[in-house]
């Protein structure tokens, strides 16, 4: 049976659980969007912007939007250092609490450009759900960095995919890589992601609370998520997405075609300020800095050693065993044509394309083409040796 796509009401209907202590419900911020106060205040770390600053603009102000998760590191980065002024660049980043509330935003035209879950431009662009807008991608934000977690109770009897038949399961959206990875994995076991597991579309911030009250079972979130229901003795982490699919793309940086069209050089700087706001969040060196940046209320809003656990690698999974990997999470920005055709593959394979058909690898490849913008971003990343090749 296919699945049925997004649409406005079940953004209504599934998407925004009000469940959740005050808490989580403060760790992606409540009430209408807004411009998170002290994104630009100061901080111990320095940034001198690396690349040329293109001149002149046809405008300084941009509204962005974001999502309060370790995906958006690099735009909170850029505002909390003072990149994009340094590129010239006036940017007001507004925070949103769900991936609905931003769709609907960014369809409307009251963004310019904004942070996306990888698989939202594509359905946006060729119009696959509620709204269409054209847009373009010349950047991810981040690779890997999410796990699949387990409520403690569970943990016992949970030791691979085929083990999740009849468990309720919370994800962040429909066009995300938790939903596409998590019935990946699913199906890999012989389980049918749709008739076998109870997949529940909730906020990111809600589901913490609801695995601990026992409203679900298990979430595939970004790692934040995961690392508070350590914390917080509720959940441990049963397999990492990076083990999936290693390197995959998570959340990417979308811009307005027509925002684009109009304002080449500013667009060219915002994508300079972006690529080098990401690699120098990639750096080992600045891992622990991004955390204390990224920390405050307004910002992600959580725990600085959960963060620093997320971007140093350096963790507990909740089975009081110590794991270090400092390729946790990554922030290498290439938009690479391969993360598109996989997403443009697997969105259809799962009903979400809705009644566009891509018969044909070519047809994939032309349709990532007209939305992903290397272009752009190959010459950026190139001089500050960013990786631009595909993985072997």
């Amino acid at each position: 049976m296919a699945e049925q796509p997004f649409s406005r009401r079940r953004a209504l209907g599934l998407g925004f659980s009000t469940a959740g202590a005050a808490l989580l419900a403060g760790l992606a911020g409540c009430g209408a969007p807004t411009s998170p106060p002290g994104v630009g205040s100061a901080t111990t770390a320095e940034f001198t912007a690396r690349l040329d600053v293109p001149a002149p603009l046809e405008t300084r102000q941009l509204t962005v939007g974001f999502v309060p998760i370790t995906c958006a590191a690099p735009l909170v980065n850029a505002a909390a250092l003072g990149v994009f002024a340094q590129y010239g660049l006036d940017v007001t980043l507004r925070r949103y609490t769900g991936w609905a509330e931003l769709w609907t935003a960014y369809v409307a035209g009251e963004l310019d450009a904004t942070q996306m879950l990888a698989p939202m431009p594509l359905a946006i662009h060729y119009g696959f759900a509620s709204g269409q807008r054209d847009t373009r991608v010349p950047l991810v934000t981040n690779t890997d960095g999410n796990s699949i977690t387990v409520s403690r109770e569970l943990h016992g009897e949970i030791a691979g995919p085929q083990d999740f038949a009849g468990l309720r399961l919370g994800l962040p959206f429909d066009y995300s890589m938790h939903n596409l990875l998590t019935r990946d994995y699913l199906a890999g076991a012989g389980i049918d992601p749709t008739a076998d597991v109870d997949l529940r579309i909730m906020r990111p911030a809600d589901m913490v609370s609801a695995l601990s009250v026992g409203e679900i079972d298990a979430f595939c979130l970004p790692d934040q998520f995961s690392q508070r229901a350590v914390a917080e003795e509720v959940g441990v982490i049963h397999t990492s997405t990076a083990e999936i699919w290693a390197g995959h793309p998570c959340c990417c940086f979308s811009v307005a075609e027509d925002f684009a069209t109009s304002h080449p050089t500013t667009y060219t700087a915002l994508v300079s300020a972006l690529v080098d706001a990401a690699l120098w969040t990639d750096a080992q060196d600045n891992r622990a800095a991004s955390a204390e940046l990224l920390s405050p209320a307004g910002r992600l809003n959580t725990p600085q050693p959960v963060l620093d656990a997320v971007l140093t690698g350096d963790y507990q999974d909740g089975t009081g065993r110590r794991r270090r990997d400092p390729d946790r999470i990554g922030f290498q920005p290439y938009p690479h044509q391969s993360f598109g055709v996989w997403i443009l593959d697997h969105l259809q394979q799962r009903g979400l394309t809705g009644s566009a058909r891509f018969a044909t690898a070519q047809q994939r490849e032309l349709a990532v083409d007209e939305v992903f913008d290397p272009d752009t971003s190959r010459p950026l990343v190139a001089a500050l040796d960013g990786n631009i090749e595909e993985a072997a």
